[in-house]
């Protein structure tokens, strides 16, 4: 009963659920239009050390690139959204993204009302190596992989897997009953998004129901792991940083 103020959402020092009933627009000065829910930033919990936003775009309505230089990732959850780099233009459809090195201009074009998925960091530089170039993909063209040899959980990379990038973007999909083999511990942090489905996730010593559209922040170390419910297939996009030392990772928050 929302009016007893009841909800799924729970915040911990290890991690978040947030559900969409309590899901608070705001505005962001690179997204003039749209209505912005920014699901997971720095101030929660310990400190995350990236930013997941959900944009409602209308029609019409333009995103420039990020005014302080962080590297995006934007996948389209529904509608068709125009691209521009440089000299080249392309149109997204659902379950489109693209990723976006940190410092370039880019702008991001409604061409009918649309949701998109938006994640941005910035960017850990490596001596050696070469900063990632633009990036373009569909979810739904990427056949993936059985996860651990389980044809019931299949891991699609959104990135290539390229020590370049100081991130990953992938889903994970789950035939109904199918759960992650064992309970994961690791340095990496998460932002997860649920695309499709409903189940159960395990966060710390506590287990959430989850169903489309909840967002889930998970800290490093947080124990995690996830089963699939319903008659359906499930499916979430996940977020981790990854291929860089976790000392040089220190003091570079947003």
């Amino acid at each position: 009963m929302k009016h007893l103020g009841q909800t799924r959402s729970a915040l911990h020092p290890s991690h978040a659920l947030m559900t969409p009933e309590t899901f608070v627009r705001t505005a962001l000065a690179e997204w003039p239009g749209s209505a912005v829910v920014l699901h997971i930033a720095p101030v929660i919990g310990h400190g995350a050390r990236f930013v997941q936003f959900t944009a409602e775009m209308p029609a019409g309505a333009a995103a420039q690139a990020s005014a302080l230089g962080y590297q995006r990732f934007a996948f389209v959850l529904e509608g068709e959204l125009d691209v521009q780099i440089g000299g080249e233009t392309r149109t997204l459809n659902e379950y489109d993204h693209v990723f976006v090195p940190g410092g370039l201009a880019h702008t991001l074009t409604a061409r009918s009302a649309a949701r998109i998925a938006v994640f941005e960091k910035p960017y850990e530089a490596v001596s050696g190596l070469d900063a990632p170039t633009v990036y373009w993909g569909n979810e739904r063209q990427n056949s993936g992989t059985a996860f651990e040899g389980d044809e019931a959980l299949i891991a699609r990379k959104l990135l290539p897997d390229d020590p370049r990038h100081d991130f990953m973007i992938s889903t994970m999909s789950f035939a109904p009953g199918a759960t992650l083999p064992y309970t994961e511990v690791h340095y990496m942090e998460h932002g997860l998004l649920m695309l499709e489905g409903q189940g159960i996730y395990k966060l710390q010593d506590c287990y959430y129901p989850v169903a489309t559209g909840d967002v889930i922040w998970m800290g490093a170390h947080c124990p995690q792991w996830y089963g699939a419910l319903g008659k359906t297939w499930s499916k979430y996009l996940l977020y981790k940083d990854m291929n860089r030392h976790p000392l040089a990772m220190q003091g570079n928050g947003l």
